[in-house]
């Protein structure tokens, strides 16, 4: 995927999450009786329910796992019309051509307060005492 195309994608997801009214929830994996209508169940990742303006995105799953989840789950927002293997290898695509800066954008959204601030003092941006 072009540097440029990445680019432009890259804002558009930025933009559906800041201005969407989206919320994304770090949750278990769903369970499978979940009837929840409007959802697309990737049951051990996450899913979209647009109705509700929520992504559930499973914790268990790695930070990078989450992101490409969040991406995956944006997509379908951006291209409804999109089968499921074509969301997933653009997807794939799209994190593989995020930028630090970019990556840690979406990784805001899926590390759990703990991932957030044990990153933060691994980098020393803060102090063990917060």
């Amino acid at each position: 995927m072009a540097k440029t195309k990445t680019n432009n994608l890259f804002l558009k997801l930025k933009h559906i999450l800041l201005y969407s009214g989206y919320e994304v929830i770090l949750t278990g994996v769903p369970q499978s009786g979940s009837n929840k209508r409007g959802a697309k169940h990737r049951a051990a990742k996450g899913y979209i329910v647009p109705d509700e303006l929520k992504i559930y995105i499973n914790r268990q799953i790695g930070v990078n796992d989450r992101v490409i989840t969040l991406v995956h789950e944006l997509m379908h927002e951006i291209y409804p019309t999109w089968r499921e293997a074509r969301v997933e290898r653009e997807s794939k695509k799209v994190f593989r051509g995020l930028t630090v800066p970019q990556l840690g954008f979406f990784q805001f959204f899926v590390m759990t307060k703990g991932e957030i601030q044990s990153a933060l003092k691994r980098q020393r941006i803060i102090s063990p005492l917060c």
